[in-house]
Order: C-alpha cells, then structure tokens, then sequence
C-alpha cells in the first residue's frame, strides 16, 4: 500500500491516523445492516467534505474501526469530534427509528475512543487489521 505524502505551505508528511469510535453504551447497533451502511456513507461524505481519505473502514456489532489518511490539516482530536459529531447528528435527525430501541436520548457514540497516529507499526499492517480481524466481533456468544 503506498501512502501519499501531505504537502502543506510549510510542511510534508504522512499524516495518518487509526481511530475506533464504539456506539454508546456497546450497543450493537451495526447488526443493522442498514445503520452500518448509513453511518459509513455519512463517515465518507464527511472525510471528503474535510479533505480526508479513508484508507480503510471496518466494523464491529458495536463500534467502528478507520485508518485515515491525508489529515495533515487536522489534528486527532478535531477529526475525531468531526466525524463522530457529524454522524450522530444525521443518524438522530434522519434515522432515529432504526435503533431508539437501543439508544436512547442524544446519544450515538461513547463518549470516549481510541486514536493512534500510524508510526509505530507500519500503515500496512494497521490497514490489514482494520480490513481483516474485525470477525472476531461477529462471532455470536
């Protein structure tokens, strides 16, 4: 895989980031597959809209894996309040039906996540286990 570099008016770099976002309260509302493939058309027309790349996306019953690229103009904090910002306000707007029986207030994702800037493993290896080991989270209990 071959990433590339970020050119700014004083700055190059590879500015990628892996990121989870996981639902509120570890519901599983990605069983749905209808609210998987909302939340990830409303993740992608953010990230174009922000100037982003979404190297890879893959999820869990509960939460949401990304491997962003080209986010040299944003820091991990921003992106992060972006995107999950932007997608819970569209999926309580326009598709609150699809999972009030599970959610339940303002609420879409947990308040807290996970985000890592890729450096200390390789890009590839961060987008094979964003693309692969999320069946592990599918297995029923």
């Amino acid at each position: 895989m071959k990433i590339d570099l970020c050119r700014g008016s004083h700055s190059v770099g590879q500015y990628c980031y892996h990121a989870v976002f996981v639902v509120a309260y570890r519901r599983e509302v990605f069983r749905d597959k209808r609210v998987l493939a909302l939340v990830k058309a409303y993740l992608e027309a953010k990230a174009e809209e922000m100037g982003i790349a979404i190297e890879a996306m893959d999820f869990g019953p509960d939460h949401v894996h990304l491997f962003v690229g080209k986010a040299g103009r944003w820091s991990a904090y921003d992106l992060k309040q972006e995107l999950k910002g932007f997608t819970a306000r569209m999926m309580r707007k326009n598709h609150r039906r699809l999972f009030s029986h599970l959610l339940w207030g303002k609420k879409f994702w947990k308040r807290g996540d996970f985000c890592r800037t890729v450096g200390s493993v390789t890009a590839d290896v961060v987008k094979f286990y964003v693309e692969h080991c999320q069946q592990k989270h599918w297995e029923i209990r």
